[in-house]
């Protein structure tokens, strides 16, 4: 366990060296949030509610999906492992007397953890001060927010490794990377706008992908639009995702290495 954090340590030191890129990062984030922002306010001008979201409620959804789309910026473990694997710094990390995947999530926590102290939570802050978001109904949906914030980060760990895993036998992988994170993970994600103002065929979709668990599962947790043991009911499905995701993961990282010792690497 020891070795794992001193990955998330490492990480995390090497993402505080880049300051500048920090705050430029941080400034597209907000200028796009205040974009998103004022078209949703036109979009209600007139309206008092849509789907059960009335303004308020929207735009707070709004802003907590657009904070968490950052972990979709921050991770990148896609393309590392196909770096790895080009410069062939694979074999290397194959050869330490540590789980590559582990190794891989550690270095994935610690650098999100610098994106989430100095990037998701000021921008939070900032959008609750100026627009008076909602915030959760109680200490319970906190904890059950953030218990659903990391499980949908595990999520999307493992779909990056999944896609990363396809480096070893194709030699470009960013057309799969573009088409499932920059497209169907975000479309059925709930990204854009909540799933439940997607017409009822592509909702449906959206409820047996994992991509949902992503993003709309917590947030909507954190806007009250799922309660009670409803909160329950969404965890589990998180945590179903999770470990299934993590078990294809292994079995690709498995049949990788058998590649690599096919080919005499």
């Amino acid at each position: 366990m020891r070795k794992y954090l001193a990955f998330a340590a490492n990480a995390f030191q090497r993402t505080l060296t880049y300051r500048f890129e920090l705050w430029v990062e941080l400034f597209i984030n907000v200028l796009f949030m205040l974009i998103y922002v004022y078209l949703w306010k036109a979009l209600y001008n007139g309206r008092s509610a849509v789907e059960g979201y009335d303004l308020t409620r929207i735009l707070t959804y709004i802003v907590v999906s657009q904070t968490l789309l950052s972990f979709h910026f921050t991770l990148r473990i896609a393309r590392v492992i196909e770096e790895k694997v080009r410069t062939g710094e694979v074999v290397t990390d194959l050869m330490k007397p540590i789980d590559f995947q582990l190794m891989l999530l550690a270095t994935g926590v610690g650098t999100t953890f610098h994106t989430v102290l100095f990037n998701m939570l000021p921008k939070l802050l900032l959008f609750y001060v100026g627009l008076r978001l909602l915030l959760p109904g109680s200490i319970l949906t906190v904890g059950v927010f953030i218990i659903s914030v990391m499980l949908g980060f595990v999520i999307l760990f493992n779909i990056e490794f999944l896609i990363g895993i396809l480096a070893f036998w194709v030699v470009e992988i960013r057309g799969i990377y573009f088409a499932v994170i920059w497209g169907i993970s975000w479309f059925f994600s709930g990204y854009f706008l909540p799933l439940e103002h997607y017409p009822d065929l592509l909702a449906k979709m959206a409820e047996y992908l994992p991509f949902q668990a992503i993003i709309y599962s917590p947030t909507a947790i954190y806007v009250g639009r799922i309660t009670g043991s409803a909160m329950v009911g969404v965890l589990l499905i998180q945590l179903f995702w999770a470990v299934v995701l993590m078990g294809l993961g292994r079995f690709a990282y498995l049949a990788a290495l058998r590649k690599l010792a096919i080919q005499g690497g």
